[in-house]
């Protein structure tokens, strides 16, 4: 009678013990994302099996399994579990706190003798440690069924507010994709209230979604992003034949201010990617106006210098033409070799050279704009005067009367028309002081004050290729290196304004 007492007593803990952690553990449905919040110390608790879920069926398991018995079994490694937590807002912080917000945390298990992982349980536990600001994933295969734990850490009583959060589980594909590739989407340039942006490749159902105020610990999260959208802005998608690029035309941004650029890409109705963000900033010179889609000077796609009441496209035709009216002397020039039948170069032909110097001639004709307070001593800009424009059209055309300052162009676009042209056209870059004062140098620098890059240039690449941009400052045009490399090629000393 004791033994069958003790027996019951044990059969009784046991189900109450079920009992109560099926009460205090909420399924996960496959494929879906679930919207949930968690205060201070708090923790919520998620269970997720596929043979039970309604996002998969019996019959659907035994087709991705081999075995015509029970499916999802521990020899059944081919389902893969994706699980992602985003969270879209967080407490605020007491006055004067310096520190970086916590975010919650995630803890699974796989063993039912803990289903309910989190911090006060340490056996059989593990944290998840794939995460980014804003953004926790995991993904794992031959695990039978999953028990997920969302931790809050403490706060004290001077935090206000709570964590918002989504949580979402897939055998198929992640719920919150994201794209971290660097090249993904870049930043050509800015003027006081638009931003251009482009891809390399088309993106079907691709957009830019703009924020300003995200906090830095959610920056990878979608659902926090759209909480920060800005308002008003317009977004003019075109793709430039040319360039072989997508060109997203952000308007109706505020001058001189900082945004943070995502591009996103709606996969379905409930899913969307996204990229990483990216740091803009618009110009604080009204003169700088940008100009895109040039039918030949096709890799100007930067800020000009022009009169900002005037249409931008009449600004844009105009500087495009006046560069295509220089181009046609060496046109006729180049012309008069004989680019079929005569080799100059062993690596280099009559289209290189026709490429590299409309580059160079677009690149010192139609000077890049930028705002007089450069983010770094290393960018290479010039103050220009009023009336002292490097090419006289300018003061022509557009009567700026305080003037402007230009971000020069990179003396890697000079040094690729040397090399790329017949040694009889007699083309060549000016050296020293000469060279410092008319051209910029490439540099790249990443840390956490600092990041010179293709999205922050400088110097102007008008579209080069950032793997050709070798010539930097300290490797300067003095040197002897360089000089012996220009004799070499039998080219005379010439600066830029003898081609003007």
């Amino acid at each position: 009678m004791i033994q069958s007492s003790l027996f019951i007593s044990i059969v009784l803990i046991l189900f109450f013990s079920i009992r109560a952690d099926a009460q205090s553990t909420q399924p996960l449905v496959n494929h879906q994302i679930l919207s949930s919040n968690i205060t201070s110390s708090g923790q919520q608790h998620f269970y997720f099996n596929p043979s039970t879920t309604p996002g998969l069926t019996k019959r659907s398991l035994l087709t991705l399994t081999d075995s015509d018995h029970a499916p999802w079994t521990k020899r059944d490694p081919t389902l893969t579990f994706y699980l992602t937590l985003t969270s879209c807002s967080q407490p605020s912080p007491p006055p004067n706190y310096q520190g970086e917000i916590p975010s919650i945390d995630l803890y699974l298990s796989t063993v039912n003798s803990n289903t309910l992982p989190g911090p006060t349980h340490h056996q059989n536990n593990n944290t998840v440690d794939d995460t980014l600001p804003g953004r926790i994933s995991w993904h794992g295969n031959n695990v039978p069924e999953l028990w997920i734990g969302v931790a809050a850490p403490t706060l004290t009583a001077a935090w206000t507010g709570q964590w918002t959060y989504e949580l979402a589980i897939s055998t198929q594909q992640w719920m919150h994709p994201l794209d971290q590739r660097n090249d993904t989407m870049r930043l050509e340039d800015t003027d006081t209230t638009n931003a251009l942006l482009v891809t390399d490749q088309t993106m079907p159902n691709a957009t830019v979604l703009i924020t300003q105020g995200l906090p830095k610990e959610l920056k990878y999260s979608y659902c926090a992003a759209k909480s920060y959208q800005v308002a008003g802005q317009s977004i003019n998608t075109t793709t430039e034949m040319q360039r072989g690029q997508q060109v997203f035309m952000v308007a109706n941004l505020t001058q001189e201010q900082t945004y943070q650029a995502y591009m996103i890409q709606h996969q379905t109705a409930q899913i969307t990617s996204l990229t990483a963000p990216l740091a803009l900033q618009t110009k604080s010179d009204p003169h700088c106006r940008l100009i895109h889609g040039l039918d030949f000077c096709s890799d100007v796609a930067y800020s000009v210098p022009s009169d900002p009441t005037q249409d931008i496209w009449n600004i844009t035709r105009a500087y495009d033409k006046q560069a295509q009216d220089l181009f046609a002397p060496f046109a006729t020039a180049l012309s008069q070799f004989n680019c079929n039948n005569t080799q100059y170069s062993l690596v280099r032909n009559c289209d290189d050279c026709y490429r590299d110097y409309k580059r160079w001639l677009c690149a010192v004709t139609i000077p890049r704009c930028t705002s007089s307070s450069s983010p770094s001593t290393l960018v290479t800009t010039r103050t220009v005067a009023a009336q002292s424009a490097r090419n006289p059209w300018i003061d022509a055309t557009y009567s700026l009367q305080n003037g402007w300052t230009e971000l020069l162009p990179c003396v890697d676009v000079c040094y690729q028309v040397v090399q790329s042209c017949p040694p009889f056209l007699q083309f060549n870059c000016p050296e020293g002081d000469l060279a410092a004062q008319q051209y910029g140098y490439w540099k790249t620098i990443v840390n956490d004050s600092l990041v010179l890059d293709v999205n922050n240039p400088t110097c102007n690449r008008v579209g080069m290729n950032v793997s050709l941009l070798v010539i930097s400052a300290g490797s300067t045009l003095r040197s002897s290196s360089w000089l012996v490399f220009l004799a070499s090629l039998a080219a005379t000393l010439v600066s830029i304004d003898a081609f003007n």
